[in-house]
């Protein structure tokens, strides 16, 4: 798939909660994106912030793509900011999505660790509108139940809901890794797809290896390219040919999760 640049359009800008911002773009050349990429801002217009941040796809819609925003810093305080026509200056899509379940596959299983659940609303989305016979499970898990509100509404109602706070004030007390332990999470035998915290990932690895079952990971780093040239973004794998390092960015963001956590 081919990468592009160009200027995108702010068409609305919402905040949900109280540090999530909702982000509706027109920009038609990213049309043919997939769930799993991503692609790269620039924040600013001088040298503050100088480089490109990167963003999951939360959707891609007939006009162009939806962002799902944590506010962490300057950069993504100014982003929530942004008014409608305000043009943004893009790089994408960039790098690989997921893997999509083979036709026929009765069940996924999408694992969202906070603000990682933006790229799995992608999947879902598309798993409704193209496996429609796929039953997709979303498990959830944050700190509290405020950070869930601020993510629950982007989830598709066609998807079963489990979630898990730190604080136990929505859904189970626990991590939400702890929700694999349902049963009925493995029937009927699922593909896996996770994003969030690398312990999560490394625990729902660890799940679908013992029960044998395909999952694919989408990793979070950091990056100052995002097109593999800076090297900037590697993290260990086992690869076919030994061990290596590979870029988050050109090699993924999403992986097999027997190469990161063999």
């Amino acid at each position: 798939m081919t990468t592009h640049h160009g200027i995108a359009r702010i068409v609305t800008t919402a905040l949900s909660g109280t540090d999530t911002v909702h982000l509706v773009l027109e920009a038609p050349w990213l049309l043919q994106a997939r769930p799993g990429q991503f692609v790269m801002l620039r924040v600013g217009d001088g040298t503050a912030p100088l480089l490109r941040r990167p963003f999951s796809l939360c959707a891609v819609t007939h006009s162009g793509i939806e962002l799902l925003v944590k506010i962490r810093g300057n950069g993504t305080e100014r982003m929530a900011r942004w008014p409608a026509g305000h043009a943004v200056d893009i790089i994408g899509p960039l790098g690989n999505g997921f893997q999509p379940p083979p036709a026929g596959t009765a069940s996924a299983v999408l694992v969202a660790g906070g603000i990682g659940l933006a790229p799995l609303v992608c999947l879902a989305r598309w798993l409704r509108d193209n496996r429609p016979e796929c039953a997709v499970r979303m498990l959830l898990g944050a700190r509290t139940g405020t950070d869930c509100d601020a993510l629950i509404p982007f989830i598709p109602p066609s998807c079963a809901l489990q979630i898990a706070t730190d604080d136990g004030s929505r859904g189970t007390r626990g991590l939400v890794t702890d929700l694999l332990e349902d049963a009925a999470v493995l029937r009927p035998a699922p593909v896996f797809y996770g994003c969030g915290p690398m312990p999560m990932l490394q625990a729902l690895a660890n799940c679908a290896r013992r029960a044998g079952l395909p999952c694919f990971v989408s990793l979070e780093a950091h990056m100052a390219c995002g097109v593999g040239a800076c090297l900037g973004c590697t993290v260990p794998a086992i690869t076919p040919r030994g061990p290596a390092q590979v870029r988050v960015c050109a090699d993924g963001p999403v992986f097999d999760s027997r190469l990161i956590f063999p």
